[in-house]
């Protein structure tokens, strides 16, 4: 057993997820206990917003969302953030969904904040980095940084995890329908990140067949699907001759869901939900995480005929695997210049090695990687390993009595107001619980 540690918590990633934890805390007047007992923030970039300013899409929460953390933060040292150029803009956007550029201007100011924090706290430090790999000991992590300043290795008592997401690793064999997978559209196929991420941008001949062939495949149908049915819809290059942009099909396996404040709301708008499963009981909520809401919420009401004029989306419900759904699936399939997969992500995990010296493989299910209720790695094996911790794009909890949320929804729960709340203070307990016991 390991008696003494670098640093108590090392918090592997510094985006929304990242300081999440630390957010919570300062919220909740926790903050001096852990970090007297030591805090090391590992980050390759500027703490904040992390991928977020890449994305050229508008955030899933009203921009009230991202400023309420201001309202529990105390003044020192956070009380400088309220008059910030950063601020003020997204409070133009209080009472809408804001660009996420907008958002990460923010998160990035909220981030040199806690960076300053933890530089100036003698048992803390900051460290501008990549995690290379993650040794798993009897009593705590040995991890290994390849730094700015050269390779790093210090112990932990425990390591968390939240360094985004990354594609399913096997996206490309996603299954449409029965045993019809994606395999034999291999030279269609992006994933949706090549559509959201300014980074990735899709290849020119994907962008070139959908001008010619007027006809794009989306598969997948929560978020980020229609978020790129959107951008298709939108983007001026992939119009034909006469200006029409392309038909869009979105092939989904589950009931399209809308995002309403209340059963009121719903009613009002005639949209069907079930009042037990599609309802979250903490907040009262319809389809709180898995309703589409802003731009998505838009098109997808347009689509389901609930308002507005007619839009070029067509659906696919290929929950079922008959010959009729089959048939449309491939015809979809074929006719499309390009096919876009929006079926999810799993945790950007560096390499980790367990207790025996054996690289260990963390378990992963269709909607990510699995972590417990409180955030502890599952292994392929279904052995928990307490002193990792793993949240955040990729490796979001499921809903829960803690987090809320419909009985419906199945995926996973993840956004910044949770990381700074729910999940944050489901990290937060691990964290003190794990120091109260060295």
């Amino acid at each position: 057993m390991i008696s003494t540690f670098d640093h108590a918590v090392a918090l592997c990633g510094g985006g929304p997820a990242g300081i999440g934890p630390l957010i919570a805390a300062a919220q909740t007047g926790r903050l001096d206990k852990l970090l007297d007992k030591g805090v090391l923030l590992i980050e390759p970039a500027r703490a904040g917003a992390g991928s977020m300013a890449h994305y050229r899409i508008r955030a899933n929460s009203l921009g009230r969302a991202f400023l309420e953390c201001l309202e529990l933060l105390p003044p020192e040292p956070f009380g400088g953030l309220h008059d910030l150029p950063e601020t003020t803009e997204l409070r133009r956007h209080a009472d809408e969904y804001p660009p996420l550029a907008v958002v990460a201007s923010f998160l990035d100011r909220l981030g040199e904040v806690v960076t300053g924090m933890l530089a100036a706290h003698p048992a803390c430090r900051v460290v501008r980095g990549l995690v290379k790999e993650i040794h798993l000991l009897p009593d705590g992590a040995r991890v290994r940084v390849d730094a700015s300043s050269g390779l790093l290795t210090t112990t932990v008592g425990q390591a968390v995890i939240a360094t985004g997401g990354r594609p399913m690793a096997d996206f490309r064999r996603t299954s449409v329908v029965g045993d019809l997978t994606l395999d034999r559209y291999a030279d269609k196929l992006s994933h949706s990140e090549s559509l959201l991420d300014l980074r990735r941008p899709m290849p020119p001949e994907q962008m070139r067949a959908i001008r010619q062939s007027g006809h794009a495949a989306v598969v997948g149908g929560a978020h980020s699907a229609w978020a790129v049915a959107a951008l298709l819809l939108a983007d001026p290059e992939l119009r034909g001759p006469a200006g029409e942009p392309p038909m869009v099909t979105i092939l989904h396996r589950s009931p399209v869901r809308l995002f309403y404040l209340s059963a009121r709301h719903a009613d009002a708008d005639n949209y069907p939900f079930d009042p037990q499963s599609d309802v979250c009981p903490a907040s009262g909520r319809i389809n709180r995480f898995g309703g589409l809401r802003g731009p998505a919420f838009d098109l997808a009401r347009a689509a389901l005929g609930l308002a507005g004029a007619p839009v070029p989306v067509s659906l696919v419900d290929v929950s079922v695997d008959e010959p009729v759904v089959r048939a449309a699936a491939i015809a979809a399939l074929d006719a499309a210049g390009a096919v876009i997969v929006a079926t999810g992500y799993e945790a950007n995990l560096p390499r980790i090695i367990g207790e025996d010296g054996a690289e260990l493989v963390a378990a992963c299910s269709p909607t990510g990687t699995v972590v417990t209720s409180q955030t502890q790695l599952l292994d392929q094996h279904g052995t928990v390993h307490p002193q990792l911790l793993a949240f955040g794009l990729g490796a979001g909890l499921p809903p829960s009595d803690a987090v809320g949320g419909e009985s419906s929804y199945h995926r996973r729960a993840d956004g910044v107001w949770l990381y700074q709340n729910d999940i944050g203070h489901i990290v937060l307990d691990q964290l003190l619980a794990g120091l109260s016991l060295r």
